[in-house]
């Protein structure tokens, strides 16, 4: 069984965008990555022309990458929950959808967002919002996929339920979709080892397992309903590498884009100039990526690395 496996990659003009995408995706022994198509924290965008694509294409395909199987993160500049009166929400997630389409890519992933005043309140702009975007983009080849969320403060999407009902009020649109967080699952209360019993459930909700599109696949630094949304690496925090594991090879969800979300390292080096030593982080993406293909787990192999978080 060969994995659909990837992590979060930067998309910068320094490693020429979308062609450094896949050369870092190869470098970590993936065959799939998500992006965002710029800065999450703003909307200056660079025109996805000048992206490489073609060149990245090319590349993408002598070592079995589709970019079919790749998913784009929407920023992180608006609230999904929130009132759009002036059409912001709607016009970034709009440019957003366009531009993943343009790039061949057809998973968009989303956050749900946090209410204000009540819970129906958000979900309900929610709808309204999601409703608009769809019958902006009708014409368009991608899936809108909500991400399961831990459920810090106001958050919604941390309880099935929720979902479901924003896919019923979005009169199940076939674009909708699901992306699964394990760290934010089990971070909400879903005890994941119990993985027949959790995909029942969902089942039972969402009529069958097909919404979902997407899985996050991560550790959790906290016990079970925390609610804080603080990833572990692999096999170090309270969700455990079998776990891991169990949801990696599912019968379904192995046949997923699955993104490694775990944190970076902390080594410590000394500077070229001085004696004095720095902190820097450094990417477990192939290590762990090694970890999931191989079925195995392995300490991390540079002694120098420490994790952020061990589980006591």
């Amino acid at each position: 069984m060969s994995l659909i496996l990837g992590s979060h990659i930067s998309l910068n003009q320094k490693s020429k965008y979308l062609l450094g995408v896949v050369e870092e995706t190869i470098c970590n022994g993936a065959n799939c990555f998500m992006i965002f198509t710029g800065p999450p924290q703003n909307v200056k965008r660079v025109d996805t022309s000048l992206f490489y694509k073609e060149e990245a294409l090319e590349l993408a395909k002598q070592h079995n990458i589709d970019f079919s199987n790749c998913v784009v993160h929407a920023p992180y500049v608006f609230n999904l929950a929130g009132l759009d009166t002036d059409g912001y929400i709607v016009n970034i997630l709009q440019s957003e959808i366009e531009r993943t389409v343009s790039l061949g890519i057809k998973y968009f992933v989303v956050h749900p967002g946090s209410f204000r005043e009540s819970k129906d309140e958000g979900i309900n702009n929610i709808v309204r919002n999601v409703l608009e975007v769809f019958r902006r983009t009708s014409h368009l080849d991608y899936f809108f996929c909500l991400e399961t969320m831990a459920g810090k403060r106001n958050q919604i999407g941390a309880c099935l339920e929720d979902l479901q009902l924003i896919f019923s009020k979005c009169n199940w649109d076939p674009k909708l979709a699901l992306c699964l967080d394990t760290c934010h699952l089990h971070d909400s209360g879903y005890d994941l080892s119990k993985l027949e019993e959790f995909k029942k459930k969902l089942s039972n909700l969402f009529g069958g397992l097909e919404r979902v599109k997407v899985i996050h696949l991560g550790d959790s630094m906290n016990p079970i309903g925390a609610k804080k949304d603080r990833h572990a690496n692999y096999g170090l925090g309270h969700i455990g590498w079998e776990t891991i594991l169990k949801w990696a090879y599912d019968d379904y969800f192995s046949s997923l884009p699955i993104i490694v979300e775990t944190p970076y390292w902390k080594k410590q080096v000394k500077s070229k100039r001085s004696k004095e030593t720095r902190e820097i982080l450094v990417s477990p993406y192939k290590h762990e990526i090694s970890l999931l293909r191989n079925k195995k787990w392995e300490p991390i192999p540079d002694k120098d690395c420490l994790p952020i978080y061990i589980k006591e």
